[in-house]
């Protein structure tokens, strides 16, 4: 038995609704929290005779992969490209990341009810619903070239428009399949680190990553995502030291993870898979949803006897058509 609908009925409880992406960022005739946010900098910077920063979105939410939390919050990532640095001077020369952390700090200071977080990376807004942030890392663009003023380090390079436009490029190569397998990892992250809050698994970049690498298409979302699990679990002994970066195999997306986190991704991952190939492998449809649901909790459809009895009615009235009373699915299972 395929579970390709329910599978697509879970990924729309998930997936971000248009709504919430209005309430978020806006649109052309209402602006979301982003927008307000951003006016705010420009605002500060225009009164302290600053060039106006420009703005780009990032990480998964300029991918379209971002889903609804379960107890989590909402996690925007708005990146500040800096345009009054004076980047014909050395680097050595530029305002310190802590200084123009501090110009970040002070523009968005008093814009919720919740004080600002002035982390290494960036800049955190916190609202007072407890329900969402928005992160400003802050960049300089020199030449080709963009870095990322980071605390105690100084400025580093880094460039997550690169990031955002290899995933579109797999997306365009894969297919939107592809992109629904990503937030299928995500949701078991999101449901597993709510159940148990002790546990940290590999962040939405990670997953992303490894699902590009083993990704494997299919008729079925069910299929599709079991199987590329089943690819990723074939390499989980590499994925606890290095995970290379899609666009510089030089660098170790995990190496900043501590050897305790690693060693608990991969003790979870090889207890989600094991569930997961219990439930691909059940042909009884309730108990089937009951495996599935031990995965991705309890906004993954439960069925009933009478769901089952229209799933069967479904299967038999396919086999009168196709002129065979014994069909197999795409995965070689039978219906």
């Amino acid at each position: 038995m395929d579970f390709d609908k329910q599978f697509k009925l879970y990924q729309e409880k998930i997936k971000l609704s248009s709504s919430k992406k209005k309430e978020l960022t806006g649109d052309g005739e209402k602006k979301g929290i982003r927008d307000a946010l951003r006016e705010k900098i420009r605002k500060s910077f225009k009164d302290n005779n600053r060039k106006q920063p420009k703005f780009h979105m990032q990480g998964s939410f300029s991918m379209n992969t971002t889903i609804n939390p379960i107890s989590a919050e909402y996690d925007l990532d708005d990146g500040v490209y800096l345009q009054n640095i004076d980047t014909a001077k050395p680097m050595n020369e530029w305002e310190s990341p802590a200084i123009v952390h501090n110009w970040i700090v002070e523009a968005v200071d008093g814009h919720t009810s919740k004080n600002p977080t002035d982390k290494n990376l960036c800049v955190r807004v916190h609202y007072a619903d407890e329900r969402k942030h928005i992160d400003l890392p802050i960049y300089v663009q020199k030449n080709d070239t963009y870095y990322l003023a980071v605390k105690g380090k100084g400025w580093i390079e880094s460039d997550p428009k690169e990031i955002k436009d290899w995933f579109l490029d797999e997306v365009k190569e894969k297919g939107e399949q592809f992109r629904r397998v990503v937030r299928y990892l995500k949701g078991w992250k999101d449901f597993r680190e709510s159940e148990n809050q002790q546990v940290k698994l590999y962040g939405g970049f990670q997953l992303t990553v490894l699902a590009s690498y083993h990704f494997v298409s299919s008729d079925s979302d069910e299929e599709s995502f079991f199987k590329t699990i089943e690819g990723i679990k074939t390499k989980l002994w590499i994925y606890k030291f290095i995970i290379f970066h899609p666009k510089n195999s030089s660098k170790n997306i995990i190496e900043h993870y501590t050897e305790a986190r690693r060693k608990k991704f991969v003790e979870e991952f090889e207890k989600m898979y094991k569930r997961a190939k219990a439930a691909y492998e059940e042909n009884d449809c309730i108990e089937k949803s009951k495996k599935w649901r031990k995965i991705f909790g309890d906004r993954f459809p439960l069925l009933k006897k009478d769901d089952c009895n229209d799933e069967g009615k479904n299967a038999s009235r396919a086999a009168t058509i196709t002129g065979t009373t014994n069909i197999a699915n795409t995965s070689g299972r039978q219906a």
